[in-house]
């Protein structure tokens, strides 16, 4: 089998497991309002001490974001041990502005106009899979391939749940914010198809759990058991 990075899925949510308030919001407005107990920025300071050298999310992510853009008056932490940005974009919809760091994993039949981009804005990229989505396994490859062995993955739901349903998540890191949400079709931290059996439900080992910070944030931290 290839080696590929450890996948450690980092991430706050309300304790119903919902990532923002409502669909296309950012999750930023938890922060804005003082509400999320400082789940977001805790979180981001667990990068570091989960040793993640890259952070991971979808385009999807990024598209909620600017199209919901919130500037927050104090800076979230940034981590200091994440030497790149991965963002997986199987539809080739981004229009990159801020490359600096960035690693774009996207499909090998993707549009040429996007890897015309990609390349004339010398962002780095791999291409994995020629079907409609991207072949995670091989794309965890060849990132390996390029140096990389702990990727601190966040989300959204939708790359989160293909990550888990592929079960290419070995570590699962929650912060939850003393929020509880609800909705019908919020985000959730896994959105992906529905299991068939409990017997396919993904198994986890508690390695830790703790309150954080003084405004009712909790961390759980877990082993996928394989």
């Amino acid at each position: 089998m290839k080696k590929r990075p450890e996948v450690v899925l980092n991430v706050f949510s309300s304790i119903d497991g919902r990532i923002t308030t409502a669909p296309n919001h950012n999750v930023m407005e938890w922060t804005e309002h003082d509400v999320d107990g400082d789940a977001n920025d805790l979180t981001h300071r667990l990068y570091d001490e989960l040793n993640c050298d890259s952070l991971v999310s979808g385009s999807e992510s990024l598209v909620v974001w600017s199209g919901d853009w919130i500037e927050l008056k104090q800076p979230i932490t940034e981590p200091k041990k994440s030497k790149a940005y991965i963002v997986f974009d199987g539809r080739g919809r981004m229009d990159w502005g801020q490359t600096e760091g960035l690693v774009v994993v996207t499909r090998e039949n993707v549009e040429p106009s996007y890897i015309e981009q990609l390349e004339s804005k010398n962002i780095t990229y791999v291409q994995s899979g020629s079907g409609d989505h991207i072949d995670l396994s091989k794309a965890l490859g060849m990132l390996y391939d390029r140096g990389f062995r702990r990727l601190g993955l966040s989300g959204g739901g939708s790359i989160n749940g293909a990550f888990l349903r592929e079960g290419l998540i070995d570590e699962v890191s929650i912060v939850l914010a003393p929020l509880a949400i609800g909705g019908r079709k919020t985000p959730t931290i896994f959105d992906c198809d529905d299991l068939s059996s409990i017997l396919e439900a993904t198994k986890l080992e508690l390695i830790e759990s703790k309150t954080l910070g003084a405004k009712g944030a909790v961390w759980l931290y877990y082993r996928i058991i394989a």
